[in-house]
């Protein structure tokens, strides 16, 4: 383990890809013993599932200009993203610590904005509904799955995910979301928090601030902004993306 940063972004990132992909074989066996799935619990998640704006189908990418701006110190770098390969990014002057970072966070963005089949994803797990504790973030949504994970839907969206993995569980609480002009919504403030797993301690919070431009008819980051609290401090980052360059612009006509 690098450090908490450089931890807590590539915890996001598999959480983030474990539920697309749907975890492995083994844990959906073991969690298919334990519970059975409930069919209106699988169709309110899914119908958040599919309210997210995510990128179409023959997205191929995009390059960019972006600007990082960590606790005052600026630099400047370039991105490249492809369906294919992912976020390159390029960038001078930065510790080893922060490009990580930088390039965390630029996948996760991206990776939260492609979509995916519910079915293979969180819907392989048997869902099933916790306790109805009318709580204002929504109905408990339990996933019996190997990270004990648990989601909150309210008017259509998922508010709230709890997850538990190496040795932290954590909970992303979705604070305002941005509506697009098709409907869907993407993220805008949302909190993550995180506890030690075995005496619920909390460990650190972060709050994320993300923009999104509508780029001839696509939806792409435009910046996210994270401030940390942890041991009696508090830090600022900021990346700002400028200049988006649509690859096979021609191509991707406006699709919302």
């Amino acid at each position: 383990m690098k450090n908490n940063l450089a931890t807590l972004t590539q915890t996001l990132l598999a959480a983030c890809c474990i539920a697309l992909l749907g975890g492995t074989v083994a844990a959906q066996q073991t969690a298919a013993k334990e519970a059975k799935a409930d069919p209106e619990a699988y169709a309110l998640l899914k119908k958040a599932h599919d309210a997210r704006q995510t990128f179409p189908q023959n997205f191929r990418g995009f390059a960019a200009d972006f600007t990082f701006n960590d606790n005052g110190r600026i630099t400047k770098g370039t991105l490249l993203y492809s369906d294919a390969k992912g976020v390159e990014v390029k960038i001078d002057g930065l510790s080893e610590e922060a490009k990580e970072w930088v390039n965390d966070q630029l996948s996760s963005m991206l990776a939260h904005r492609r979509g995916g089949d519910f079915a293979k994803g969180d819907g392989r797990y048997p869902l099933t509904f916790g306790e109805d504790d009318k709580n204002p973030l929504g109905r408990l949504l339990q996933l019996n799955d190997s990270m004990k994970s648990s989601y909150r839907v309210r008017d259509g969206q998922t508010v709230e995910v709890t997850r538990t993995m190496a040795g932290d569980k954590f909970t992303i609480t979705v604070l305002e979301t941005t509506l697009t002009e098709g409907g869907k919504f993407l993220p805008k403030h949302f909190t993550v928090t995180y506890f030690d797993a075995k005496t619920g301690q909390l460990k650190r919070t972060e709050m994320f601030t993300d923009a999104y431009a509508n780029t001839s008819g696509l939806w792409v980051p435009a910046s996210r902004r994270i401030i940390r609290a942890e041991n009696g401090q508090v830090t600022a980052r900021i990346i700002e993306i400028s200049n988006v360059r649509l690859r096979d612009s021609g191509e991707q006509a406006v699709r919302k």
